[in-house]
C-alpha cells in the first residue's frame, strides 16, 4: 500500500486501527479472562498476521471457561 497518498496523520490512522485489529484477539481474551489469555497472546503475536493464526487466537479468546465447558458436557 502506498501511503504517500494518504498524508502521513491517515497514515498513521490506518496504521493505529490495522493494530487495533490486529491484537483484537488478546484484547478480548485479557477482557474476558479468558484461562488461555498468554497462549492467545502468543499466538495472536507470532501467527496473527496469517489469517488462519488470527483465526486460532480469536476462537481460543472467546471460548467458554474450562468449568463451563466441563459443566455443560
Amino acid at each position: 500500500m502506498d501511503f504517500s497518498v494518504l498524508g502521513p496523520v491517515a497514515a498513521i490512522v490506518v496504521a493505529v486501527l490495522a493494530l487495533v485489529v490486529f491484537l483484537l484477539p488478546t484484547y478480548v481474551a485479557f477482557h474476558r479472562k479468558a484461562d488461555e489469555r498468554w497462549i492467545v497472546l502468543v499466538v495472536n503475536v507470532l501467527f496473527g498476521a496469517t489469517f488462519v493464526g488470527w483465526v486460532v487466537a480469536l476462537i481460543l479468546a472467546t471460548r467458554k471457561p474450562a468449568a463451563q465447558r466441563q459443566a455443560t458436557a
